[in-house]
């Protein structure tokens, strides 16, 4: 079997939930009933639509699922390493689904760079893996785009448990004044301080991230309790090495 699979990630610049990395394999023969399906970059499809083919993509395709959580993220950002993080993310879901060849979306200024540095990651069994790296694959790859589906949705299940304990903060990006007024309300009451202490510790959990298989998870089982830390912070779900969020600490008089 020629299986072929996309890697996309979805919350990269959200200052609010986690990272996801998603993988999506299917034999090359196959590839054209994706297409039949009308699958895109998530971008281009409205939630009932991603819904839709993000159910038809786990029957057709294997799939995996890698997750950063935010404090993982923040360890990545202080260190300056953001594309390291991704590319290790990708490498963990590839390893999970196999492919003889990968179809990535670049994150870094070189595609050839990334995908080289996702190729050292890889684990020993799959050092053949041959790796493309692209700018705007997700767009232009019909496996990508499957693979940003299946992230998108991923993470609007976790952000829409996050809203369901703590009330609808827009969409989690910076650019979203919903999401900017969410955040200076906490800090304006202090619920964030402590919090803010200990991303400032320079917390370095370089290994928890979580990788699991969903080929076979329906949708409202992707629940996660690691989200909260363990109960030890409550407000976990909230990135503090974000620029944005060092602003509206910087600027709490200036109002919104």
């Amino acid at each position: 079997m020629n299986k072929v699979a996309g890697v996309d990630e979805a919350g990269r610049g959200a200052v609010i939930g986690p990272l996801v990395v998603a993988a999506v394999a299917i034999d090359a023969s196959s590839i054209d009933r994706l297409v039949e399906l009308g699958v895109k970059d998530s971008k281009m499809l409205d939630r009932r639509s991603r819904m839709m083919l993000y159910s038809r993509i786990l029957e057709l395709c294997s799939t995996a699922v890698c997750i950063a959580e935010p404090k993982v993220i923040d360890a990545y950002v202080y260190d300056h390493a953001l594309n390291i993080l991704e590319a290790r993310m990708f490498a963990i879901a590839l390893s999970k689904v196999k492919p003889s060849l990968a179809y990535v979306d670049a994150c870094d200024t070189k595609p050839g760079r990334f995908s080289a540095m996702i190729a050292r990651m890889l684990d020993d069994e799959d050092t053949g893996m041959m790796i493309s790296a692209a700018h705007k694959a997700d767009r232009d790859n019909v496996l990508v785009g499957a693979a940003s589906i299946v992230a998108k949705v991923t993470r609007d299940s976790i952000v829409d448990d996050v809203k369901r304990r703590y009330g609808d903060f827009g969409s989690g990006y910076p650019s979203d004044g919903r999401t900017r007024r969410f955040i200076r309300h906490l800090f304006a009451s202090g619920a964030v301080e402590d919090e803010l202490r200990t991303s400032d510790s320079r917390y370095k959990p370089h290994n928890n991230i979580n990788s699991i298989d969903i080929s076979n998870i329906k949708l409202h089982h992707l629940h996660y309790d690691s989200m909260d830390d363990n109960g030890s912070n409550r407000f976990s779900f909230i990135r503090y090495s974000w620029k944005p969020v060092r602003s509206l600490l910087a600027n709490m008089n200036d109002g919104l």
